[in-house]
């Protein structure tokens, strides 16, 4: 194995942790959804631009499915390993598709891979339950989350510019 890719691996394992850490640890509770909100979705933006759209969706996935098996939402699991990834490759795509002219890609990126998460989560939801009426009122909370981890990964963007990862960051 080359050292690019044991770097890559060793970066992606560091991501996981960190946003599991960060769903599981910094959380406020939701009496709304019996759930909570977390910052979680802001590291899993910042593994996007720091480490691509393949290996940022690794660490978001396996970071927040670990947080929901710990937390004890562990029927979330696999849902959250889906979905997570695939907002995560939303974010990614976008940064490489839209027009490098374009300043601030990876917010637009997260928008659109916020969005994905707000409404697969209120789809899996619903389908838990059995009923798509009461479940709408997660949505809000699931948006401010979503909001948060955009506001979380702007902060967290400054601190890694200077750092050795963060000279090869995804210029976006």
């Amino acid at each position: 194995m080359d050292d690019k890719k044991i770097k890559d691996m060793v970066y992606t394992a560091l991501f996981a942790a960190l946003v599991c850490v960060a769903t599981f640890i910094i959380k406020v509770p939701s009496p709304i959804t019996g759930g909570y909100t977390h910052l979680g979705d802001g590291f899993i933006f910042v593994a996007v631009i720091l480490l691509g759209k393949k290996n940022g969706a690794w660490a978001g996935s396996i970071g927040a499915a670990l947080a929901d098996i710990i937390g004890g939402y562990s029927f979330y699991a696999l849902p959250t390993f889906i979905i997570k990834g695939i907002m995560a490759l939303i974010m990614g795509i976008m940064i490489e598709k839209l027009p490098s002219s374009i300043k601030y890609r990876w917010v637009a990126g997260a928008v659109m891979g916020s969005i994905w998460q707000v409404l697969s989560y209120y789809v899996v939801g619903s389908l838990f339950v059995g009923n798509f009426i009461t479940t709408i009122s997660e949505i809000p909370g699931n948006a401010i989350q979503s909001a948060a981890g955009i506001i979380v990964s702007a902060a967290f963007l400054a601190v890694f510019k200077n750092t050795p990862i963060g000279k090869k960051m995804i210029h976006c």
